[in-house]
């Protein structure tokens, strides 16, 4: 009977460590962490923000905010359709407040959600964000307005 007892404690506890381990590692919070967002079907597109560059000065913009950032991304189609990146929506947010954004372009190098992105193509691409400060997370909200399920994902970035 003791023999039984021990074994189920043992059991139990290998069961709750093994749970704690796995949320900790769940929890891993680093730019390469894929979002997906549907367009004719489920995970056509996957964004990977894999660089955030701060310039810590003040801007204004309408309104004045402490910094700014560029979010560099790579956005992959997996889809079967060929997808217009304008359809794409985005809303960034910092301390539940939102903040602008804006996209750049150059010589003709378009580099933020604007163009074509072809089946089985990716594209990396910049946006930039006016900062309210420097030390809370900015959370982007994105959707796909051809999405007819009308799905919106968040994805928070530790700036610093």
């Amino acid at each position: 009977m003791k023999k039984i007892k021990l074994i189920s404690m043992c059991t139990i506890l290998f069961i709750v460590l093994m749970c704690t381990t796995s949320i900790c590692i769940d929890n891993n919070e680093e730019y390469g962490k894929d979002v997906w967002i549907n367009n004719m079907s489920d995970n056509d597109l996957k964004i990977r923000v894999v660089d955030v560059n701060i310039v810590e000065e003040r801007i204004n913009i309408g309104d004045s905010y402490d910094a700014s950032a560029i979010i560099t991304m790579n956005v992959a189609n997996n889809g079967l359709y060929d997808v217009e990146l304008s359809n794409i929506d985005i809303y960034p947010y910092q301390g539940g407040k939102p903040i602008k954004y804006f996209v750049t372009t150059s010589k003709d190098n378009i580099s933020g959600f604007i163009g074509n992105i072809k089946s089985g193509d990716s594209k990396n691409i910049k946006i930039g964000v006016a900062l309210h400060n420097t030390k809370e997370s900015i959370k982007l909200e994105m959707s796909n307005i051809e999405d007819i399920t009308n799905e919106k994902v968040m994805k928070s970035i530790k700036i610093k």
